[in-house]
């Protein structure tokens, strides 16, 4: 973000599914920061914007339903941020629903793999990893492998057994994107492409935008601003919406440092109000 005052955070993570605050704490850490304007985005589920909105209410902070879905284009594995949706809306809550029984589906296969390494957790313990989490995955089984011992840092987990490669890898699910942002519109919410980085294809852009994509993150906090420039260009140029965010999980000191200061400012936000809710 170029030395301006952050007003909107429009992708942050809950417990509810890899992140390490509660959507409440999540709000209240926000507005310390004193962002005005915030949307929680947890990976494939809704399960706790109901909690964060109320937070919000209390803490003054303008809030806005989010999520980020997990699709692919082509081959190619994309991150899609909604937003301005109902939650209850049952073309979305199938869709995520569906999403969810792959994910656990995804994690019990992973502890087999494990075990046909000699490596045996128990499942019981990564259900209390897993917790209220509606989106399990890598993150809980790591922190199940140091909880009992297996190895000694949760990054010691991913290189020894869970990253890309790795003994216990499983592809984590994905679904085609149209179908992610045809259920964001029937649910009256926007379809945006998260952190698109440096090695978007220009072919994937293109086939999301005939899909139906209605905007890019362009602010991110590893996006240089050369890089930040670039996609606002294509968003004027195709008539896309800008976004912005932190992707805060609350994770690591270096987490710390970006919550309130990448996203949007006030008349960007304004904009993206206008357009999108």
């Amino acid at each position: 973000m170029r030395d301006e005052t952050v007003y909107a955070d429009l992708h942050t993570h809950s417990h509810c599914s890899d992140g390490t605050l509660a959507p409440e704490a999540l709000v209240r850490r926000a507005a310390e920061r004193g962002v005005q304007v915030l949307a929680v985005t947890d990976h494939d589920t809704a399960a706790g914007l109901s909690a964060a909105r109320a937070a919000a209410d209390a803490h003054g902070l303008r809030f806005v339903n989010g999520i980020e879905c997990s699709v692919e284009v082509d081959g190619h594995a994309v991150h899609l941020l909604g937003y301005g949706f109902d939650p209850e809306h049952p073309a979305l809550t199938q869709n995520l629903s569906d999403y969810t029984r792959r994910r656990r589906a995804r994690l019990d296969e992973m502890i087999s793999r494990l075990a046909g390494e000699g490596v045996e957790v128990s499942p019981e313990a990564v259900e209390r990893q897993v917790g209220t989490s509606a989106a399990p995955g890598r993150p809980h089984l790591a922190r199940t492998l140091v909880a009992e011992g297996h190895v000694d840092s949760y990054e010691a987990a991913f290189e020894q057994y869970l990253d890309t490669g790795r003994p216990a890898y499983v592809p984590a699910p994905t679904q085609p994107a149209v179908e992610a942002i045809d259920a964001l519109h029937e649910a009256g919410g926007v379809a945006v492409l998260a952190h698109p980085g440096q090695w978007m294809p220009g072919g994937v852009l293109k086939t999301l935008r005939e899909q139906g994509l209605d905007g890019i993150e362009c602010f991110f906090p590893s996006h240089p601003d050369y890089l930040v420039d670039y996609y606002q260009n294509i968003c004027r140029s195709h008539d896309l919406l800008v976004t912005g965010g932190s992707d805060y999980h609350g994770h690591e000191e270096e987490e710390e440092m970006t919550l309130g200061t990448v996203g949007l400012t006030e008349p960007q936000w304004e904009r993206f109000r206008a357009s999108a809710l």
